[in-house]
């Protein structure tokens, strides 16, 4: 066969030639031009029939995924499972082992090895989730010519709902390109190339070439690599990384049996404020979600091991289309980045390791209060406890911070002595207050309460800034078992909810290790637990208070 006769290739020669990507779109139709997928029911446990159309396929996964197996022979040299899917597959296809075999193999624990790999931000690993996906194929055809998911876009995925050539692309692309994006986009339509060249084997059509002129001119089209600033200093640092601007940075340190090391914690936070749907191409502005995400850890070791290392957080929003709201969407900036790669390239040269840590040393923010879901971080030290704190208070050097009712467990603190940095969940107060609503009450007197797993903070405000607080202990009880007519019972006269949602509530339970948790039952203040533990007790309800440490 000709190629200008197949207008899957001619499809995505053009979309290559133009964006030097191949999305799943085009990558389905290639797919579909080597056969029919055998039709069968959703979920099926019984693997597909070796027909030809599945082998051509399963063959071209393969050969992605053994492309990339140099990238992860230099991840992890000693961990040889994908190179054993990738043998066993093709051993499989050719008739050599049967389905139980290499069925076992894929059932194994590989691919959730592979995954936190990827979600602890290791790239390579996802050549080890090519060879996983690809032995997928050779037994049950590409997941995405399945009717149910033939309508999924690039834009709905991400690495664990990538095919094997999407995740060996995301390797292929990384290696070798210190974080320039530049070269990552030439690798990643090299990539793409090769697959059209290989996917065209398969379709009979021999000898295609993707044409050099359009690789030459989508590389003449790249951004020149980013120069190192000249000056050493932190907010050119976060200009190079390109991960926002420069916030705030405090010293840590883990001791512990396996690790004693001290560490430099950065955040970053974009200033964008929009995203741009996929689908309308509109600008949006709406809020789905706002958190703090881990771009670098201290134990990715940026900086020589035998010093102080550095992690970065950076803010980010996810944004919601109105008239696409299946999309996920980000701000335009929040694209993939080596940002090990990038540390490395900034502090390379003579003396610009040791000018960043002098900065790093020189403008540690000391004083600073951090809140988490059942902790909080004053001046480095974390605390579980409003006691801890009363009891460390003058050694942290504390103003204006001490019991309001000790017996209630009510604990006031100046926030003046920390601010700016005030944070929630990793997320300034003003942000907090403005992408969390649904964890934040506003009070009539002008105090604003803020919830998080384990405390209330009911916060003074002076002109748009919280500069005082006080922090309640909330207590949960633990339910020990939830049958019987007394537990629901309970809850309607306690919380003055009808029969039918306090049942609702009881079967909503989440297990625990030592009890279920119910929603009614969360969130209580020291006085409320105990006025429910004891209206639980008389009931004849086994349950208990957590935090338990009043109680014992």
């Amino acid at each position: 066969m000709d190629f200008q006769e197949n207008e899957a290739l001619l499809q995505a020669q053009e979309m290559l030639a133009k964006s030097g990507k191949l999305d799943i779109t085009v990558r389905r139709r290639i797919w579909q031009e080597m056969g029919a997928l055998e039709p069968r029911e959703q979920d099926s446990p019984t693997p597909r029939t070796l027909t030809e159309p599945l082998r051509k396929r399963a063959r071209l996964a393969l050969a992605c995924a053994k492309k990339v197996m140099p990238m992860w022979c230099k991840c992890a040299p000693q961990d040889k499972r994908p190179q054993n899917l990738i043998k066993k597959s093709l051993a499989y296809l050719d008739g050599k082992i049967g389905v139980q075999e290499l069925n076992a193999e894929v059932k194994g624990d590989a691919i959730h090895d592979f995954m936190a790999l990827i979600d602890e931000g290791e790239i390579a690993a996802s050549a080890a989730l090519a060879a996983w996906d690809a032995s997928v194929v050779a037994l049950e055809d590409e997941v995405d010519l399945e009717p149910w998911c033939c309508d999924a876009t690039e834009a709905e995925m991400d690495s664990y709902d990538w095919d094997a050539a999407k995740n060996a692309c995301v390797a292929w692309s990384d290696a070798n390109t210190d974080g320039d994006k530049g070269k990552c986009a030439v690798r990643e339509m090299k990539f793409w190339a090769w697959y059209l060249e290989e996917a065209a084997k398969f379709l009979g059509v021999e000898g295609y070439r993707f044409p050099p002129k359009y690789m030459k001119a989508f590389q003449e089209k790249q951004n020149p690599p980013r120069p190192v600033p000249r000056e050493v200093t932190l907010e050119s640092f976060a200009e190079f990384l390109d991960l926002g601007e420069y916030v705030y940075h405090y010293k840590g340190e883990i001791k512990d049996d396996e690790d004693d090391l001290e560490y430099y914690s950065m955040y970053l936070r974009w200033n964008e404020d929009f995203g741009i749907c996929p689908v309308c191409k509109k600008k949006v502005y709406e809020v789905e979600q706002a958190w703090t995400n881990r771009r670098l850890d201290w134990y990715d070791n940026a900086f020589p091991a035998n010093g102080p290392q550095l992690s970065i957080s950076q803010f980010e929003l996810k944004f919601c289309c109105p008239e696409h709201p299946e999309q996920i969407i980000f701000s335009p900036s929040n694209v993939y980045k080596n940002v090990k790669a990038a540390v490395k390239c900034y502090i390379k040269g003579e003396g610009r390791l040791a000018t960043l840590l002098d900065e790093l040393e020189r403008r540690k923010t000391t004083k600073y209060f951090k809140v988490w879901g059942d902790s909080m971080i004053i001046n480095g030290k974390e605390f579980r406890d409003l006691m801890k704190i009363e009891e460390n208070k003058e050694k942290l050097g504390l103003v204006g911070a001490g019991w309001l009712d000790a017996e209630n467990k009510i604990f006031g603190i100046d926030l003046r002595q920390f601010l700016p940095v005030f944070y929630i969940y990793n997320s300034s107060y003003e942000d907090f207050i403005r992408y969390c609503p649904q964890e934040v009450h506003k009070n009539e007197d002008g105090t604003v309460d803020l919830f998080t797993d384990r405390f209330q903070f009911r916060c003074t405000m002076e002109n748009g800034q919280a500069v005082y607080a006080e922090i309640t202990s909330l207590f949960g009880i633990l339910v020990k078992k939830i049958d019987g007519a007394a537990l629901p019972k309970v809850l309607g006269e306690v919380f003055g909810l009808s029969a039918g949602a306090a049942e609702q509530a009881v079967k909503n339970a989440k297990k625990r290790l030592d009890g279920w948790e119910i929603e009614p039952l969360t969130e209580l203040t020291k006085e409320d637990a105990k006025r429910v533990f004891d209206e639980l007790k008389m009931a004849g309800v086994k349950c208990q208070v957590i935090p338990k440490r009043w109680h014992e």
